[in-house]
């Protein structure tokens, strides 16, 4: 079953190229106005939780791209949507 029914396409991992298959992925995109805080949100769990420092540096630099992102495309920024028969499975 496919995850994330907004989007569609292949992802592969950095780590050893193999393909994520689409039961496996979720996208969350910078514009979004709620990706910010998750992303915080994320990152606090991840620490609880015991996750490895490179994990937990992972998300801060990701949480630093989406706010120099945010800042360079205010104009896109919104809180997200979904419009009719945009979404697939």
């Amino acid at each position: 079953m496919k995850m994330d029914s907004k989007v569609h396409g292949t992802l592969f991992k950095n780590k050893d190229g193999s393909e994520i298959p689409e039961d496996e992925f979720i996208v969350f995109r910078p514009s979004d106005n709620a990706v910010p805080e998750t992303l915080v949100f994320y990152r606090n769990l991840l620490i609880k939780q015991g996750a490895s420092q490179e994990q937990v540096e992972a998300v801060i630099e990701l949480e630093f791209r989406v706010g120099n992102w945010r800042k360079q495309h205010p104009e896109r920024c919104k809180v997200a949507d979904v419009q009719l028969g945009e979404l697939r499975t």
